[in-house]
């Protein structure tokens, strides 16, 4: 049965811890909008996108092959031992690779927006080592909620997201710049990877080097969804790159401040990649498989109107949570949550194909998302907050669509015996 007493508990436990850890994360986020310069905050945007791209670039589908392939052998702990090692050493190379790619993205970014060198500097270092931390912690979390162990991500969710809120009030009674603020969230990274992955000694076999035997279903996997995830990384973040080399960093501030109100989403990728990632990679009924499909849909569609109709009927008090700087961006609201909505429910959609290995055809993916983004940008002024969001939102609905289909059709194809109960990763 889809639906238990048990599943529920643990949902709404998941589901109100990280509620909790995204309030946080959220007041911490507009402490930063409503305290920092507009300069200093359209830096800091550029920042934390260059981690998050980072981040992507470093993993390229390697956390949801160990997903896929731990899913299977998830009560064998010296085999999840030896996974993870085998995934470090593939994913080391990945990290370099992407950041030796981005460093100069980032400085040339940064150096279109008037910041001083020495600052240019400072924060490129700072992203290159948080990004390291933060793709090592993520590597260690897959294995920890293949295992189910959603209890120490909780309590470290929660510490660190309230230490990483008292320190930004400290900031602000002493200095804040994008420089302080990078540094708390660098900071945050390196404890997070550091507890996270010493937990995991204690919980698994953990052989001293690499044994080579899952290397070559890694790698594999990699190179399948690396077309997609070098696609989405950059289709996710273009729109913010036409501002920052057509717009000023004031227009980035303000793409960055609406940012901030898509916390929600935050909340329900968390809550899915606890939960109903793990769900879809274990199970192999069909009809266990559809249902949960349709749940989740349904969830996303829901969401989506309801926050677009918030957005239209009531976007000044939304908007004075960011402060009077940002308080008459009423239509660039809308289009943020209709993109945000959009890209969350897309990516819901193939996160979880990809948990079971189910992969979509890079040719797919991106030529229609490329499609989507040429036609919209042509029709749209790149250099404004709300036509960077115009962009992002018929890219979502493209690629939610095509998600949908082949997700759908890979259903079917399992539902009648055409596809291994499986895919292998």
């Amino acid at each position: 049965m889809l639906i238990t007493r048990a599943r529920l508990a643990r949902l709404g436990s998941v589901a109100s811890t990280q509620v909790l850890v995204q309030a946080i994360g959220f007041l911490a986020g507009i402490v930063l909008v409503r305290h920092m310069a507009q300069a200093e905050y359209g830096y800091y945007t550029l920042a934390v996108s260059m981690v998050s791209i980072a981040i992507i670039l470093s993993d390229l589908g390697l956390a949801t092959a160990v997903m896929a392939i731990g899913g299977a052998v998830a009560s064998e702990r010296k085999t999840l031992g030896r996974l993870i090692v085998d995934a470090d050493k593939v994913h080391r190379r990945l990290t370099w690779v992407s950041l030796v790619v981005l460093v100069p993205c980032f400085a040339f970014l940064l150096a279109r927006q008037h910041a001083p060198l020495w600052q240019v500097a400072v924060l490129t270092l700072v992203i290159v080592v948080t990004a390291v931390f933060t793709a090592r912690g993520g590597m260690a979390l897959s294995i920890a909620r293949v295992l189910g162990h959603l209890g120490v991500q909780q309590k470290l969710d929660l510490g660190i997201n309230l230490a990483k809120l008292g320190l930004l009030m400290v900031a602000v009674f002493v200095a804040l710049d994008a420089i302080i603020a990078c540094l708390v969230n660098l900071a945050a990274a390196a404890v997070y990877a550091l507890v996270l992955r010493r937990y995991l000694k204690q919980q698994l076999d953990l052989p001293p080097a690499p044994p080579g035997e899952h290397k070559p279903a890694l790698e594999r996997h990699v190179r399948r969804q690396a077309p997609n995830s070098i696609y989405f990384v950059l289709s996710s973040q273009l729109a913010l790159w036409l501002i920052g080399v057509f717009g000023s960093a004031e227009r980035v501030a303000e793409a960055g401040a609406l940012g901030r109100l898509a916390a929600l989403f935050t909340v329900i990728t968390a809550v899915s990649a606890s939960l109903v990632l793990p769900y879809f990679a274990r199970r192999d009924s069909a009809a266990e498989l559809a249902a949960g499909f349709a749940g989740v849909n349904l969830f996303y569609g829901m969401l989506l109107m309801l926050l677009v109709a918030a957005g239209m009927l009531m976007p000044q008090p939304i908007l004075w949570v960011l402060g009077g700087h940002y308080a008459g961006l009423h239509d660039e609201l809308v289009w943020m949550l209709l993109a945000s909505a959009l890209t969350a429910w897309g990516g819901a959609i193939y996160t979880i194909g990809c948990a079971r290995g189910w992969v979509m055809p890079g040719w797919l993916g991106i030529s229609t998302g490329m499609l989507a983004t040429v036609v919209a940008a042509a029709l749209v002024d790149v250099s404004t907050v709300r036509g960077s969001f115009m962009i992002n939102a018929s890219t979502g609905l493209v690629s939610t669509v095509v998600a949908l289909g082949y997700f759908s059709t890979q259903l079917r194809r399992h539902a009648l015996g055409a596809t291994p109960a499986r895919a292998t990763p």
